[in-house]
């Protein structure tokens, strides 16, 4: 919360001050707007960005205000109707598309750079239009008169900060005006009277006292307009790619002399001046990381929870996908017994290349009185491994693996990768993760994004039901004209499985697998090592090695062509037959990688 700034508006009138203000996109009447929010100490105001000709890049037109007295914070579930709903996944599409234009222009040293300042131009405004539809979390007030207004934030951070800056100022404002003498008799009686008076006292506010008001008082308000807004053709571009952060050690908290549990002079900030006790408690532990896309604040990741230690050292690691991303914010809370959750402390760090490097490095984090390390490095989206590739997707499903990967220009599919990458990013936890179906419709989606525009299907595949990202991958497999172990060397992969002697079966499949396209053994070791991951998760997941076996061994494992003089019952005897097999091969070579163990002959001692 800002320190308030004294201004006063009027001899009769204790002295206004501005308690909180932010960017924010409003609803209106079905449109998403772009408005600046103001609570100050008697009235919440609404404005317009007004452009100006002035030093300043912004003034403000007032819209609306309520008197705080009046306003109320309104818990509804229902979804708000827009007249004309954003496509986000294609303007994000657009958008990455006029990107790597500009970086292929710029690239070629070409003198004329009109047409690189045209795309730049284009760029920003198709950076404005996400500004105003990337929030989707709601966030609605309502006046005394019953009107209604309706906001879109990105953070539940956000949101919890508005709401409280609104009820705690509303006990405030109720408290400074409740200065009497303490006579039980009469209390009640005085304070009604209070309350209505300081509704008369909302109805003197004026729309043309407040704009007066706050464009004599613009240059004192210190106002939060956003990172993003702020921004200059000068500035260097949004970052967009990966950002790899491990959450360390938190150092700074201290035990209370005599208190084996308690952490000494840490004083809550609460909603109620009855809460500001010292913290006697502080123990269940867990820190949030945000970053903004576009101005807005998003959660990314979230810790473990640490319990009962002075000195909480998570060492977790993770992969944070930027884009259009200026600044970190990093959380500490404390999940309290009788409280609930609570903030602790937080910091904000502006994300810039002087210190994003794609080298590991260590930074201290202060958090208040505590030191977070924390290490990191980026990756620009040019240099990942999720790179969009260049070349039309035409044919990708039922096409050829080694023609999908000589038309990319890479060692394994693109839609393997971002799959993989989304599945492990916020499935990696999620019970039966590949065992269970996603949507048909949203499969049939991104099955369509990906075979005609890969950077749709990037951005589809962050919107869509995790089942419905792993339903594609197994579907891409499921379609391949031939199975990753190869139509002519299955029937030997399935005779080496059901040999007697275990050391020969071993060495029978080793060799068979080394046997393999070397562009075939890439992909399988790729996905196996994925399977890996997943199962590390088991306990949350409950994909065992046998399960992923299962569902993955009849997928990279079939027989070509049947024989077309066979009969019904036979082919099904035989399918019932290769399914056990398909699992069974594919559940030795899990094994082996699980274990770190050569998944051929020559890497055996």
């Amino acid at each position: 919360m800002v320190q308030p700034e004294q201004l006063h508006h009027g001899q009769d009138r204790s002295p206004r001050h501005l308690v909180k203000n932010s960017f924010i996109v409003e609803l209106s009447e079905g449109h998403r707007k772009l408005r600046h929010l103001f609570l100050f100490n008697d009235v919440l105001v609404c404005a317009k960005y007004k452009a100006s000709g002035r030093n300043e890049k912004f003034t403000f037109e007032l819209k609306w205000y309520i008197p705080v007295m009046d306003c109320m914070v309104v818990e509804e579930c229902s979804e708000p109707r827009e007249s004309a709903p954003i496509n986000l996944v294609a303007l994000r599409s657009q958008a990455s598309t006029v990107r790597d234009q500009i970086k292929r222009q710029t690239s070629r040293d070409d003198p004329k750079k009109s047409k690189a300042e045209k795309q730049r131009k284009k760029l920003a405004e198709l950076e404005a239009q996400l500004v105003l539809a990337s929030p989707n979390l709601v966030f609605k007030v309502k006046s005394g008169n019953g009107r209604a207004y309706t906001f879109f934030l990105s953070s539940e951070y956000e949101r919890c900060q508005w709401v409280d800056a609104i009820e705690i100022n509303k006990v405030s404002h109720l408290n400074n005006m409740v200065v009497f003498e303490f006579l039980f008799a009469i209390y009640f009686a005085i304070y009604y009277t209070l309350l209505a008076s300081q509704s008369a006292s909302g109805a003197q506010l004026s729309m043309h006292e407040l704009q007066s008001w706050l464009t004599s008082c613009r240059k004192d308000l210190k106002t939060n307009m956003g990172s993003y807004l702020l921004r200059t053709g000068r500035d260097e571009n949004l970052l967009v790619g990966d950002f790899y952060v491990l959450i360390g050690q938190l150092k700074g908290i201290l035990r209370a002399a005599g208190e084996s549990n308690a952490f000494k002079f840490s004083i809550l900030i609460v909603k109620n001046v009855s809460d500001l006790t010292l913290c006697i408690n502080f123990s269940d532990l867990y820190i949030c990381v945000e970053v903004d896309s576009y101005g807005h604040f998003f959660r990314k990741a979230k810790t473990k929870m640490i319990c009962e230690s002075t000195t909480p050292n998570w060492n977790q690691d993770f992969v944070i996908e930027l884009e259009g991303a200026q600044n970190l914010r990093i959380l500490l809370y404390e999940d309290h017994p009788r409280r609930g959750t609570l903030i602790r402390a937080k910091n904000t760090i502006e994300l810039n290349r002087s210190w994003l490097t794609a080298t590991t490095s260590e930074r201290k984090i202060e958090l208040h009185d505590y030191v977070l390390t924390v290490q990191t490095r980026f990756i620009p989206s040019e240099m990942t491994i999720r790179r969009v590739p260049t070349a039309k997707p035409s044919g990708l499903f039922g096409a050829k693996i080694t023609q999908v990967c000589k038309r990319e220009k890479r060692q394994i599919p693109f839609i393997l990768t971002s799959c993989v990458r989304e599945a492990e990013r916020r499935g990696i936890n999620e019970v039966g993760i590949y065992r269970v179906s996603g949507s048909a419709s949203d499969v049939s989606r991104l099955k369509k994004a990906f075979e005609t525009n890969s950077y749709e299907a990037e951005q589809l595949l962050k919107e869509v039901d995790i089942h419905s990202v792993t339903g594609t991958l197994k579907l891409y497999l499921r379609e391949l004209p031939e199975a990753l172990f190869t139509d002519d060397l299955y029937p030997r992969f399935f005779e080496a499985f059901n040999l007697q002697d275990q050391e020969l079966r071993k060495t029978t499949l080793l060799q068979l697998f080394s046997t393999l396209p070397p562009l075939n053994q890439h992909i399988v070791v790729f996905l196996l090592d994925h399977m890996v991951r997943v199962n590390s998760h088991e306990n949350h997941n409950k994909m065992s090695l046998h399960n992923m076996a299962t569902v993955f061994g009849p997928t990279l494992l079939r027989p070509g062509a049947k024989n077309e003089g066979a009969s019904n019952l036979d082919l099904l005897a035989a399918g019932t037959v290769d399914v056990m097999a398909q699992a069974g091969i594919l559940y030795f070579f899990l094994t082996r990688r699980c274990n770190n163990e050569p998944l051929q002959p020559s890497q055996m001692n």
